[in-house]
């Protein structure tokens, strides 16, 4: 996408009336309106750039296959999802999950589901400081040494709010009693990350700590964009269907069904060795704009 570095701003203050850096009004930082300004054209316009999933436009940004998990039981709202249950070993199979992909280098974000619009989470009429229906990006995941309980690690997930601010307010939030009696232990770990990624918990910067008991209690859905290792092949096949090659599924045993099932877009793969393999199937998004 080519574009210029002319992009909407409040008139007042000339501010960036979307997406803008930290200090918008001071240096030379733009790249972020600049993005999204790409972004926007790409998909027509800014309004079009509105809501959404967070691994779908991961996907559109690095290319790396989304994938989206439910956290919790749809109808007893409690975790975990029968999806947990049956293919990642239950809460603790989960945990050791999520470990494996975030060291895999994948971007991972959640989610909280609700009914209409974005607005906060109220759990016993206290507000959490959670938004339901929007994106956190989860920045990290990591087990922790704890100094109080040698045969236990701690936990816990470093998640942010794009916003920038309006963060989680429960236990391992800045002001919490668990950040201040294991203080020294959270500055060790904000210590040892690159000096770009360090931040203050006392801030309201949109980067805050949950339990993983809290997560999985709050959130809905984890959003999965896979970064494969150098030595996975991948192979894309393009195809469509139409009225006249999609025969569904043979549920009925008649010939006339098998022959438009046979119809349908098929592939056929055969490794040449024993490996581990991934299908994804996906369509254009909805909000790009249609060919002709």
């Amino acid at each position: 996408m080519v574009v210029d570095d002319r992009v909407p701003v409040v008139a007042k203050t000339g501010v960036p009336v979307f997406g803008r850096c930290k200090n918008p009004t001071g240096g030379n930082e733009i790249w972020v309106p600049i993005i999204e300004k790409a972004y926007a054209k790409m998909h027509g316009c800014y309004e079009n750039l509105i809501s959404g999933y967070v691994d779908e436009g991961i996907q559109e940004l690095t290319g790396f296959i989304p994938e989206k998990i439910l956290i919790r039981n749809e109808k007893s709202g409690l975790f975990p999802h029968k999806m947990i249950e049956q293919y990642y070993g239950g809460a603790t199979g989960f945990w050791d999950f999520l470990l494996a992909r975030d060291g895999d280098g994948c971007l991972l974000g959640c989610s909280i589901k609700g009914n209409g619009k974005e607005g906060p989470l109220v759990v016993d009429g206290q507000p959490t400081g959670l938004i339901l229906n929007h994106a956190y990006g989860i920045n990290d995941i990591i087990e922790l040494e704890d100094p109080f309980d040698k045969k236990n690690k701690l936990k816990l997930l470093r998640l942010r709010n794009p916003w920038g601010n309006s963060e989680w307010n429960g236990a391992w939030s800045g002001d919490s009693a668990e950040m201040k009696k294991y203080k020294n232990v959270i500055q060790r770990y904000i210590n040892s990350l690159p000096i770009d990624e360090q931040f203050d918990t006392d801030a309201d910067d949109g980067t805050f700590f949950m339990h993983y008991d809290d997560w999985q209690d709050q959130m809905s859905t984890l959003f999965l964009n896979n970064d494969f290792p150098e030595d996975w092949t991948g192979v894309r096949f393009k195809s469509k269907l139409t009225n006249s090659n999609s025969g569904g599924l043979p549920n009925v045993n008649q010939q006339d069904v098998k022959e438009r099932f046979a119809k349908n877009p098929q592939f056929m793969i055969k490794p040449a060795y024993d490996c581990e393999l991934m299908f994804s199937m996906t369509q254009t998004g909805g909000r790009l704009p249609k060919d002709g």
